[in-house]
C-alpha cells in the first residue's frame, strides 16, 4: 500500500518575522571598500645583537639568533606587508594594494624610520638590507603615487640612502657582501628618486665588486666565513646580479660579457651549490647547507642569458623583502612607469 506524502507545514508570516529578527543578517563588504590596516608605529632607532658566537661570523649562536630575530620582527612584518601589496599591485594592477603599501611607506618616512639611532653594526647592517628592500618595491609603486606620497617618501629615501652609504662607507669597512648590499640600495634609490649621484655611486661599487671576483670565480673576503662561505657567495651574488638587472632595463651592460667576473662567481656557487664539497675544498671546511641559497638571482640571470646557465639548476626563490618582493615584477613595473 503506497504511503501518502508527509505534509509539511509552511511557517506563517510572523514565524518568519521572528526568525528575521533572532538571525543577524551578514552582508559582505567589498573588498574595495574595506580600508587598509594601520601602519604600525615607525621603527627609528635600533639596537640589534649580533647573531654569531665567533669572530669569523662563522657559527650562529642559537640564543642570540633568537633574540636577534625577535628585535627585528617589527621591521620584518613591516616590510613583509608592504612588498606584498606591492607585488599585489604589480600582478593585478590593484590601486587598493599600491595605495596601501604607499600609506605604509609614507607613514614611516614621514616618522623618520631608521633614521635614528644605531647602537650595533648588526643594526647598521640591517637599515642597507631594509633600505634596499623599501626602495625596490617604491620603484615598483611609483607610478601609483600621489604628489603627496612623493612627496614625502622619496626625500626620505633620500637622507636613507646617504646614512647607510656614510657608514659603509667609512675608513676600516670591509669591502664585502656588505658593500655589494648597499651598492643595490643606492641604485634602487636612485631610480626611485631619479637621482644621477646615486646612480653613479652604484655603478663605482659595482665596478670595485666585479673586481673582487678572482679567477676561479670565488670572492676571497667570503671564502674567509668558513662553514659559510657557500652561504655568502649565494648572499653576496643576489646584490650584484639584481643591480645588473636594473642597469639592463635603463640600457646599460653591468653584467658584463659571458665568461666575465660575474659569470664566474655566478658558475662557482652554482657549482657550489650542487656539490657542496666543492666548496668545503676551497674555504678549507665543510659547508652548511645554503638555506634559500639567495633570492631572486637566478630568475633574473635566466631570463636574460639562459644560454649562459648550465641545464641542471637548482629551486632559488624568485622574491624576498629585501629585493622588494618578486624580482620578476622588476622589469614590467619599469617598463609601466614609461620613459
Amino acid at each position: 500500500m503506497p504511503t501518502s506524502p508527509t505534509h509539511v507545514r509552511q511557517p506563517s508570516k510572523r514565524a518568519l518575522l521572528w526568525v528575521a529578527i533572532l538571525i543577524p543578517v551578514v552582508t559582505a563588504t567589498p573588498a574595495s571598500s574595506v580600508p587598509c590596516p594601520s601602519p604600525p608605529p615607525p621603527v627609528k632607532d635600533l639596537d640589534l645583537p649580533r647573531f654569531y658566537g665567533d669572530d669569523d661570523g662563522s657559527k650562529i649562536d642559537p640564543e642570540l639568533a633568537r633574540r636577534h630575530k625577535a628585535a627585528v620582527e617589527p621591521l620584518t612584518a613591516f616590510l613583509r606587508q608592504v612588498v606584498a601589496d606591492t607585488d599585489k599591485a604589480a600582478r593585478r594592477g590593484d590601486e587598493k594594494a599600491a595605495r596601501c603599501a604607499l600609506d605604509w611607506i609614507a607613514a614611516w618616512a614621514k616618522g623618520e624610520a631608521w633614521l635614528g639611532h644605531m647602537g650595533t653594526k648588526q643594526a647598521e647592517y640591517q637599515r642597507k638590507w631594509d633600505l634596499a628592500g623599501v626602495a625596490l618595491a617604491y620603484l615598483k609603486l611609483k607610478r601609483h603615487a600621489s604628489p603627496a606620497h612623493r612627496s614625502l617618501i622619496e626625500p626620505w629615501l633620500i637622507r636613507f640612502a646617504d646614512t647607510v652609504r656614510a657608514f659603509q662607507l667609512a675608513p676600516g669597512r670591509k669591502r664585502n657582501n656588505h658593500l655589494y648590499w648597499l651598492g643595490l640600495s643606492l641604485s634602487a634609490t636612485a631610480i626611485a628618486t631619479e637621482s644621477p649621484r646615486h646612480w653613479q655611486a652604484a655603478h663605482a661599487i659595482m665596478t670595485e665588486a666585479l673586481g673582487h671576483v678572482q679567477a676561479d670565480g670565488t670572492l676571497r673576503l667570503e671564502l674567509e666565513r668558513g662553514q659559510r662561505a657557500l652561504h655568502y657567495h649565494a648572499f653576496a651574488l643576489t646584490p650584484l646580479v639584481v643591480m645588473a638587472e636594473l642597469a639592463a632595463l635603463r640600457g646599460e651592460n653591468w653584467y658584463g660579457a659571458a665568461g666575465g667576473p660575474l659569470d664566474r662567481l655566478l658558475g662557482r656557487t652554482l657549482a657550489g651549490i650542487d656539490d657542496p664539497s666543492s666548496f668545503a675544498a676551497l674555504a678549507g671546511v665543510g659547508q652548511e647547507d645554503p638555506a634559500g641559497r639567495g633570492y631572486g638571482w637566478l630568475a633574473l640571470y635566466r631570463g636574460r642569458f639562459p644560454e649562459r646557465l648550465p641545464g641542471r639548476l637548482p629551486e632559488v626563490p624568485d622574491a624576498h623583502r629585501w629585493l622588494g618582493g618578486d624580482v620578476r615584477l622588476l622589469g614590467p613595473s619599469l617598463a609601466a612607469r614609461g620613459p
